[in-house]
């Protein structure tokens, strides 16, 4: 391997496994003459104005840039004067830039100030990319850097994938080396070089000899087709994958014709552009049978391959090989017998391959053989057959032959009619002739010649008519199967002017049948007459459309008397809704004005309240002062008097004065009393507590000074309701006070009074929401029943306190009422389904539309419609994606119930349809329909799978799902 010295420009030679480290260059070749050669770098030639040159020089400067001592140069590093040089050097090339340090791809069509991300960028368009060798060198090496035509750097193969992939066509994996090329299937790598060219069309197969792993001698002057050829015949000895012969895919089934108009074609493809179709053709799991080789030789590939025959007789070869979206395809390739009974092949000339689902399973691959060549055209000549006619026979009885349906089959020049005798067994050929007599207006005879392939034999036969002269055959071949059948056998007409018999003469060695007239003295019993017969036909045909078209209309007329119905229903209930909306409006308005009218007058009240207060507070503080000063000035008197026993009984009343306080909010005086000593659990007759009175009116301050105080107990009860501060506190709503007897720890959550009611019944009935949630919080059991049986939520609920009710539920609250009505629906309702994962329920009703509702809430989350007629059944998927409904429109539609698009619609069955079920994995659903089946569509694709019959009667599916 030669290399060039970037230092000195010299060439160097290195053996393979003592290459140092290079850079490799990627460009598209200019005019010879501006390109440097191997000639010229070895005599130091250097052109600095060509083309070449600054190629080299910007080579050679970046490779130095990136720290590399060598660089390779495909114009100047192979002598191509030398032809085993030159073909070592190409079978070589792609293990080159594999082992390459750098690939330079150099742009010289790509600008300097051009952006590779605009759409409208000269990179896009640059013919780098559509150079054949380019391919190679754009796979093979690990990093490709791309320069424009002032070696500026655009970027590399991996940051500029995205672009890269959408011109060349080639998946990221294998753009980026993540997976290896051999993964990829032949069809894959083909179709990559479908669009690039090279200078020399041989080059064409020589630059995939690295994609394909494969070497092969350089034979310039073959032509494109027989390297291209020869390419094909290198992977097939290395692979066993049918995708090789998936060229030439089209959409759209290409017929084969009569077998003797067909020309053999090749079974291998000419060129890469054969293969622009098939980017998305993969290789599918080989059977034991398929893993014989694909051998050719003598002309003829041998292999092994499953046969399909169509309906209308084509034989198509199934390859193992479709598309990777679509399992249930694979690719068919057009193949007709070289002759009957042989197991020798061809695939014919302007016949595509194409795309074949998967229904049943196949045949099992048999051995054939397929030629590659158009020695089997001479074959198709052994289905021909003759029909000789003499003009002047014929103009004995005045008879002119005028017309030849099809017109292909009339050779004038010879008087001969050429007709093909089908391949398959029972199949006819026929061909008409149409002959006119002489006198005017009289009209023609129309000759029905016909062959027919019975086993090994051919029958000949004919059939003879007449018709009007306007007539055209063309018309007649299009309907002969309506007429002939009257016309079979009759070898004799009547046009009135003539008598005609036709016989039949057949050579023994040769297959020709000369065609004999005669004129008959009396009419035949029967003419046929095809005008006639085919205005009968036309007549019948358009009776048939009349019935259809009244069916139709009449069908038409009742879904519409239907529709009309439901949408007045509709209309009358959109009316009465509208109705009572702008009544709601009104009141709603006089609500609002009322509400204003209140808020302002509870703005003022509120003013008058706080200023109040604040007076209040400030004579509660002059009072408490004043007291204070008089309890001092008492005690003293008391001690002067020094009447013990009387001060100790006069004290007593500091109990009742500290309760007092207590439930007046006083915290000043609270604090008094309880530093003198006054005793915090001092209680009244009904057992109240000051701790009771002050968590009964909210006084937070207040509960805290008697909680601290020594003796104090939270969680006491009166003597006559047994109830606590916390339940006091509860009921009240005061939720800081219930927090402070929380946080002490010395309080029962669910403690209970004389009738069984907890604090949480108590703030539940009440309304206080905040106070609920933080018994929640703190382990309240929301399900605890008092005396009366009743529930914490059966209070709520029954107070109309929805917020609360909804958080005791959502926390596990049991109960047995009706929680939700939903309303919605016009028309009856006829069916409802919960969601798995219990979020949503569906109904269905006969106004043509589900409802989808929020089981938390109760709210309309979608309204779906589409549907002609009324709705009989709703299934959800198991995973709660997907929501069937069934009507009696005949059809299921599928519904995405994220966001109430319609997904799939699901026609086929022939009446309503009563029931729908998904399979438990989602992927199939089941429905039932009046029309006696059960079918079983695909969910993914809409496709229907399967039809179950058997049923005598209407279906109903039941259960949860199908098996």
């Amino acid at each position: 391997m030669r290399l060039i010295n970037v230092k000195s420009f010299k060439l160097e030679e290195f053996l393979d496994y003592k290459t140092p480290p290079y850079a490799i260059l990627s460009h598209t070749w200019g005019d010879d003459c501006e390109e440097l050669t191997f000639r010229d770098v070895e005599e130091g030639k250097f052109d600095k104005l060509s083309v070449g040159w600054v190629k080299f020089r910007g080579s050679c400067r970046q490779a130095e840039k990136d720290g590399l001592g060598y660089v390779w140069i495909d114009t100047c590093c192979i002598d191509k004067t030398n032809l085993v040089e030159l073909s070592e050097a190409i079978n070589s090339m792609f293990r080159w830039y594999r082992r390459a340090s750098l690939c330079y791809a150099y742009l010289s069509d790509v600008p300097g100030e051009d952006d590779p991300r605009k759409h409208e960028s000269k990179f896009r368009t640059s013919r780098w990319f559509g150079r054949g060798w380019t391919l190679q060198e754009l796979l093979a090496p690990k990093d490709v850097r791309f320069y424009n035509s002032a070696w500026g750097y655009l970027g590399n193969k991996g940051s500029m994938r995205a672009v890269i992939g959408k011109i060349t066509g080639v998946p990221r994996q294998f753009l980026l080396g993540i997976t290896e090329l051999h993964s990829a299937s032949v069809a894959q790598r083909m179709s990559w070089a479908a669009g690039r060219d090279t200078k020399r069309k041989e080059d064409l197969a020589y630059c995939l000899l690295g994609i394909f792993g494969v070497t092969m001698p350089m034979i310039y002057g073959e032509g494109g087709d027989q390297a291209f050829f020869r390419l094909q015949e290198q992977i097939m000895k290395t692979t066993r994958d049918d995708s090789i012969l998936a060229w030439g895919l089209s959409v759209d089934e290409s017929p084969i014709s009569d077998p003797g108009q067909v020309t053999a074609g090749r079974i291998l493809a000419a060129a890469p552009s054969d293969f622009a179709n098939s980017g998305q053709i993969v290789s599918r799991e080989l059977s034991t049978m398929s893993l014989n080789s694909l051998d050719l030789s003598g002309g003829s590939l041998r292999m092994h391959l499953s046969l399909l025959t169509t309906s209308a007789g084509q034989t198509i070869g199934l390859l193992n090989c479709g598309p990777g979206r679509d399992i249930q395809q694979v690719i068919g390739i057009p193949l007709a017998k070289v002759a009957s009974g042989s197991d020798q092949y061809f695939r014919p000339k302007g016949c595509h391959a194409v795309l074949r689902s998967i229904i049943a399973p196949s045949a099992s691959p048999k051995l054939i053989h397929i030629r590659n060549d158009g020695l089997s055209k001479k074959s198709a000549d052994a289905y021909r057959q003759y029909w000789l006619y003499d003009d002047e026979e014929f103009a004995e009885v005045n008879l002119d032959l005028v017309d030849v349906a099809p017109r292909s089959c009339w050779d004038q020049e010879r008087a001969v009619i050429i007709s093909t005798i089908a391949s398959s067994n029972g199949a006819s050929h026929q061909t008409l002739a149409r002959f006119r007599h002489n006198e005017g207006g009289s009209r023609d005879f129309v000759i029905v010649l016909e062959f027919k392939q019975q086993g090994t034999c051919t029958e000949a036969q004919c059939c003879v008519m007449i018709c009007c002269r306007n007539t055209s055959l063309q018309e007649l071949t299009g309907k002969l199967q309506y007429v002939a059948q009257k016309a079979t056998g009759k070898r004799s007409a009547s046009n009135g002017l003539l008598h005609l018999s036709v016989t039949l003469e057949f050579d023994a060695q040769q297959p020709m049948i000369t065609i004999k007239p005669g004129a008959l003295p009396y009419p035949p019993d029967d003419t046929v007459d095809a005008t006639v017969e085919l205005q009968k036909l036309d007549l019948k045909l358009e009776l048939v459309g009349v019935l259809e078209e009244k069916g139709r209309s009449d069908a038409e007329e009742e879904e519409l008397n239907q529709r009309t119905k439901v949408t007045n229903n509709r209309l009358e209930w959109v009316k009465r809704e509208r109705e009572t909306v702008e009544d709601e409006l009104k009141k709603l308005e006089e609500r609002r004005k009322m509400l204003v009218e209140e808020e302002s007058n509870g703005a003022q009240e509120i003013r008058y309240l706080s200023k109040r207060q604040a007076e209040i507070k400030e004579q509660q503080e002059r009072t408490s002062k004043r007291w204070s000063h008089a309890r001092t000035r008492w005690d003293e008197l008391w001690r002067i008097d020094g009447d013990e026993d009387g001060y100790e009984l006069e004290r007593m009343d500091d109990w009742t004065l500290l309760r007092w306080a207590a439930d007046k909010g006083y915290v000043e005086m609270v604090e008094l009393f309880l530093n003198k000593g006054a005793d915090v659990a001092i209680a009244n007759k009904d057992g109240w507590t000051p701790l009771i009175a002050a968590s009964s009116k909210g006084h937070v301050d207040v509960a805290r000074l008697l909680l601290a105080a020594s003796g104090a107990n939270a969680d006491c009860k009166d003597t006559k309701c047994g109830q606590t501060p916390l339940i006091r506190a509860a009921a009240n709503g005061h939720e800081a006070v219930a927090q402070l007897l929380l946080d002490t720890g010395k309080v029962d959550v669910n403690s209970k009074d004389n009738n069984g009611r907890t604090p949480l019944s108590w703030a539940a009935e009440r309304g206080h929401e905040t106070v609920v949630q933080l018994l929640i919080e703190k382990g309240a059991d929301v399900n605890v029943k008092d005396k009366d049986i009743r529930t914490a939520l059966s209070y709520s609920a029954g107070a109309g306190h929805e917020a609360i009710t909804q958080l005791l539920l959502r926390n596990s609250a049991t109960t047995a009422w009706l929680r939700e009505t939903l309303e919605g629906h016009y028309h009856y309702v006829s069916s409802v389904a919960f969601s798995p994962d219990s979020k949503m329920l569906a109904s269905a009703s006969y106004d043509m539309t589900v409802r989808l509702w929020d089981t938390a809430t109760g709210r309309l989350r979608q309204t779906l419609e589409g549907h002609n007629d009324s709705i009989s059944s709703v299934a959800f998927s198991p995973d709660s994606k997907i929501l069937a409904s069934a009507s009696t429109d005949k059809t299921v539609r599928l519904w995405d119930t994220a966001t109430g698009r319609l997904w799939q619609t699901l026609e086929g069955h022939d009446s309503p349809i009563s029931s729908v079920a998904f399979s438990p994995d989602s992927k199939i659903l089941a429905s039932a329909s009046n029309d006696i089946t059960v079918r079983l569509w695909d969910t993914t694709t809409g496709r229907l799978r399967q039809t179950l019959e058997g049923h005598n009667n209407g279906i109903l599916l039941s259960g949860s799902g199908i098996r």
